[in-house]
């Protein structure tokens, strides 16, 4: 086996036991969310979905979505340290430190003063989407909007 394809089946694997991790800390906290996991186009069957293809970027898709869900108060802040925490021990990082290097990208786009890709646009979008209700933090929304609607009409 090549070298490269033996990185791309490890990150593959990290990667996917990364989503079912956080599937069973779901689980673990609350039945409830056995229709979330295990649901028809639940997140097992989605993984099943990629594995028969071994597809590395659907699973990066996923590895974010997963991300993004438990991060959207989905759980409580003691649920959220508990699943940091697991995280932590089990892959050496965690969801807070992935937002953190969000955050880090998205202030350097800020202080660029234009988004320059679609990977850059997401990231802003999100971000903005997670705070338009702060008051506190109206001004970095309008600036974050005007970025976007500035990538999305073309220069003529």
């Amino acid at each position: 086996m090549k070298i490269s394809n033996l990185k791309k089946d490890s990150d593959y694997s990290v990667l996917r036991q990364w989503c079912v991790t956080i599937c069973d800390f779901l689980l673990s906290i609350n039945s409830e969310f056995s229709n979330l996991v295990y649901g028809k186009y639940g997140v097992m069957e989605v993984i099943g979905n990629i594995d028969k293809t071994h597809n590395l970027r659907k699973m990066k898709a996923l590895y974010k979505e997963m991300n993004i869900l438990v991060g959207e108060e989905m759980l409580s802040p003691k649920q959220m340290d508990d699943l940091n925490q697991l995280l932590k021990e089990k892959f050496g990082h965690n969801i807070a430190e992935e937002k953190d290097k969000e955050t880090e990208n998205i202030q350097k786009i800020i202080k660029r003063g234009k988004i320059c890709n679609d990977r850059e646009f997401e990231l802003v979008k999100r971000r903005e989407e997670e705070i338009w209700e702060d008051d506190s933090q109206t001004e970095y929304a309008e600036i974050m909007r005007r970025m976007m609607g500035d990538y999305e009409v073309p220069e003529a």
